[in-house]
């Protein structure tokens, strides 16, 4: 029997004519877009908010050309641009509505009561939107980290995130960094003709073993203790010099060496952060500020696109519930409260009838 009502929104309904909306989700990835759905298919008007210019999240910016194995459904695996463009489109299908290239600057509380229930506004770098409840899904790390030595090219050869098969089949790359992401850049490059040193300026490689052992198999170099010192344009080549005076030519550079963080950004919020600067959370998703929620990598401790939808879909239950049936979740919240009071009298009690008989 289905937990809700369907209340589904008119093909033609006038989005722009609101005077707010009933959740805003910041985040287009595997969460945020799980949660989307899940509020649009229970007729609330529902804004996602991405800083990018595109959907998908981590998948369809990391990974984009890599099969993703691990996901319930797809016995031969999904790249990251496909479950991207498929989740996108059931989003869109849904209803949901999408502002891109628009980044979270804070959220305030406003005088405004829907129902007893104070409005946020959303306040982004291109505007603000009124909303009920809000959903944080952007991830708890934003933008790749930038090598200067590279940047300073200003060329579209330098890519922080492993770019179209196109850009690179057949081609020599060196690949900056020694974790997964970048064990993945360089056995993609290998599978398809290419030629890829991986350079690594600590004296081990971080990602996994046998990522790195493929890599080794199929030819690629790898170099410990190395960095680019220099870099410059030769004609159509990037030409580097590295570690120990070696200057070689490539084709492409792809730089896979972590990302900032968005603590700052959540330190604005005003919500409650743990000591990593992740978000912290009840059981019900909702962070120490009222009607704002937290799904996926902004608190998760496991990082899997399956938990992220499995947050995102109970997250926006849970928003669906406290507007729909006002006080519900603060009802729950005191029934859960009551139920462990007496699990600690029970268990208080049956321990000093233990110290009785001993």
């Amino acid at each position: 029997m289905p937990d809700f009502k369907v209340t589904e929104l008119d093909a033609d309904f006038d989005f722009d004519a609101l005077d707010y909306w009933d959740v805003v989700i910041v985040g287009a990835g595997p969460a945020g877009l799980a949660a989307s759905l899940t509020t649009a298919h229970r007729g609330l008007t529902t804004l996602v908010i991405e800083a990018k210019d595109k959907p998908g999240g981590q998948p369809q910016f990391l990974y984009a050309d890599k099969r993703i194995v691990d996901i319930p459904g797809f016995p031969d695996g999904i790249t990251g641009e496909e479950l991207s463009e498929r989740t996108y489109r059931q989003a869109c299908n849904a209803l949901v509505q999408f502002r891109f290239n628009e980044e979270l600057v804070t959220i305030e509380d406003t005088d405004q009561l829907e129902k007893d229930d104070p409005l946020k506004r959303v306040i982004t770098s291109r505007g603000s939107y009124r909303c009920r409840k809000v959903i944080l899904a952007c991830g708890l790390l934003h933008y790749p980290r930038r090598l200067a030595v590279l940047d300073q090219l200003n060329s579209n050869k330098v890519h922080y995130r492993i770019p179209k098969i196109g850009d690179y089949a057949g081609q020599r790359v060196i690949v900056v960094g020694g974790g997964d992401s970048a064990l993945d850049a360089a056995v993609m490059v290998l599978q398809r003709g290419g030629a890829a040193e991986l350079v690594v300026r600590g004296d081990a490689v971080s990602g996994k073993a046998d990522s790195l052992a493929r890599v080794a198999q199929q030819g690629g170099l790898v170099q410990t203790g190395c960095e680019i010192l220099t870099a410059e344009l030769v004609g159509e080549k990037i030409e580097a010099t590295l570690t120990g005076g070696r200057r070689n030519q490539y084709d492409q550079a792809i730089v896979q060496i972590g990302f900032l963080s968005a603590k700052a950004t959540f330190e604005r919020l005003a919500v409650k952060l743990h000591d990593d600067g992740s978000i912290a959370i009840d059981p019900y998703y909702e962070t120490s500020r009222r009607g704002i929620f937290a799904v996926g990598d902004v608190h998760g401790d496991i990082k899997l696109i399956v938990v992220a939808w499995a947050e995102g879909i109970q997250s926006a239950i849970y928003a669906f519930k406290e507007i729909t049936s006002p006080y519900w979740l603060n009802e729950k919240r005191l029934h859960d409260h009551k139920i462990a009071l007496i699990g600690e009298k029970m268990s208080h009690a049956a321990s000093q009838a233990f110290k009785g008989k001993a």
